[in-house]
């Protein structure tokens, strides 16, 4: 039985007044043909900066984040445990990111080690295995039993027929934002859960986009994702004041210059609300 709990929208307001004149100059100086959608909650989930935070766009590897929520509410209710093992066969195998990919056939590996894989190189193997294991239709219900009406998994990872038939996944800044808000303030999932599914997302690999300009010292829980034409990230900034954080980045020249608008703007949120 999955635990209902009051839909986060419901617990955030967006307050326009708390709107920085540090992101607006920024967002103003950027190329008009670039489309940025930025979501900035502080602890209490208030939010203290937003811009086309309700802008529906192809999640990229940031869905991986509802994934990783639905597995650790799965084994909240004991339908599931982290240690349970998994094998991998031939036609599990998908390219893009992660070395699930070269794996032997018919090797096993634990809930929690595909869980890692996922959100630390993004592995694209140990989701889809994921996916196959706790339900795709799961992850979409609890997404919407949590109040996340624009958030869907619609695929498998680096599904190309899917993808041909109009298939896509999708998010929202705002969405992501409040999901992680419930992860930080364990509205979402039990304490220990919670606390294992930021541990897992402190181990995310990828230091160019939220983290590049954050101080070493300072912890990011996060996971980013990549196409041709997004790239985003989500966390959580574990500063003096934790700061949560999603960007998306559409319509760029080149990755690096969506990467840098992304960690510029995660700097922004640092300096003004982290310290």
């Amino acid at each position: 039985m999955k635990i209902l709990f009051l839909p986060l929208f419901l617990m955030i307001t967006l307050n326009a007044a708390g709107q920085n004149e540090a992101f607006d100059a920024y967002l103003k100086a950027l190329d008009p043909d670039i489309i940025v959608s930025v979501t900035v909650l502080d602890k209490s989930g208030e939010v203290r900066y937003a811009k086309n935070e309700k802008l529906r766009v192809p999640s990229a590897s940031v869905i991986k984040i509802p994934v990783l929520i639905e597995l650790s509410q799965q084994v909240d209710e004991k339908r599931v445990k982290w240690k349970e093992k998994i094998k991998l066969h031939t036609e599990d195998r998908v390219g893009g990111s992660g070395d699930l990919q070269y794996e032997a056939a018919g090797k096993k590996f634990t809930i929690e080690e595909l869980a890692v894989k996922m959100i630390a190189v993004s592995d694209n193997v140990a989701t889809n295995l994921l996916i196959d294991r706790i339900g795709m239709e799961n992850v979409n219900l609890g997404l919407e039993n949590w109040g996340f009406d624009e958030t869907r998994l619609n695929r498998k990872m680096m599904d190309f027929k899917a993808i041909q038939e109009g298939k896509q996944n999708y998010i929202t800044s705002f969405e992501v934002s409040k999901m992680l808000w419930g992860l930080l303030t364990k509205r979402i999932l039990k304490d220990q859960s919670s606390k294992k599914a930021l541990e897992i997302l402190l181990k995310c690999e990828d230091v160019t986009t939220i983290p590049r300009k954050i101080p070493k010292t300072v912890p990011v829980a996060h996971k980013s994702g990549t196409l041709d034409y997004v790239r985003g990230d989500a966390g959580i900034i574990f500063s003096r004041e934790p700061v949560i954080v999603s960007v998306f980045v559409q319509n760029f020249e080149s990755q690096e210059q969506a990467e840098k608008i992304i960690g510029e703007l995660a700097e922004i949120a640092y300096q003004t609300y982290g310290k």
